[in-house]
């Protein structure tokens, strides 16, 4: 119903004005009463560039969201940051068109880490789907699957790296009553605070040593 007001008031605008425009935003003096027009256009820009992925304006609508979700139910209880190791990964070097038995993976057919990393830079679609298809299970198994303990919810957001590799920073709503008050009081009792140290050791895992030898059929 806005759409003819707000056409004229961007119609009406001309390059100076946006460029002044510019100006006072950048030098942090641009007020929103001073320009009906700009702020009409302001408004349009940020309704279409949050669809748009990886612009400021996305990110804000990802926090938008993100504190709806605390409003809603709470805290997050966990902030994971998932960041896969893509040129040690035999997985991306066989999306990548490498010819691998990924049953009985042989370590000289995976060639050196620089020969990697090379397979890695030249194929980014191959390690964008290999980003995914981990994602996706790590998901299923640990977040999903309750690895971590039964989740309420959960928001990630997918960031690239300066090489260009992805990796996913990751909240956690685990399903609990507890507010942060609740655990700054009951982590003063013995009994509450060594079942949290024995909860945290099951599910962080500094090495795999101890699942060598596993095989999961």
């Amino acid at each position: 119903p806005y759409f003819q007001k707000s056409a004229e008031l961007i119609g009406s605008l001309s390059s100076d004005d946006i460029q002044t425009a510019l100006v006072n935003i950048s030098k942090g003096v641009y007020s929103k009463a001073v320009d009906e027009r700009i702020n009409a256009l302001m408004k349009h820009i940020r309704g279409i560039s949050g669809h748009v992925m990886g612009s400021a304006h996305s990110r804000s609508a990802l926090r938008t969201k993100i504190h709806a979700l605390c409003f809603n139910i709470g805290l997050p209880s966990l902030f994971v940051t998932i960041n896969p190791a893509d040129i040690h990964s035999p997985l991306a070097l066989y999306f990548s068109g490498i010819d691998l038995d990924l049953d009985n993976v042989i370590l000289k057919k995976m060639g050196t880490s620089y020969e990697r990393a090379q397979v890695i830079a030249t194929h980014p679609v191959a390690t964008a789907k290999f980003f995914n298809c981990l994602v996706k299970s790590i998901l299923k198994c640990l977040v999903l699957g309750g690895v971590l303990g039964p989740a309420k919810a959960y928001f990630g957001t997918v960031e690239s790296q300066g090489r260009g590799s992805l990796h996913l920073h990751l909240l956690i709503w685990l399903n609990h009553k507890f507010t942060p008050a609740q655990l700054k009081e009951q982590i003063q009792q013995d009994d509450f605070r060594s079942k949290l140290l024995e909860y945290l050791e099951d599910i962080i895992k500094e090495d795999l040593d101890s699942f060598q030898g596993i095989h999961k059929t």
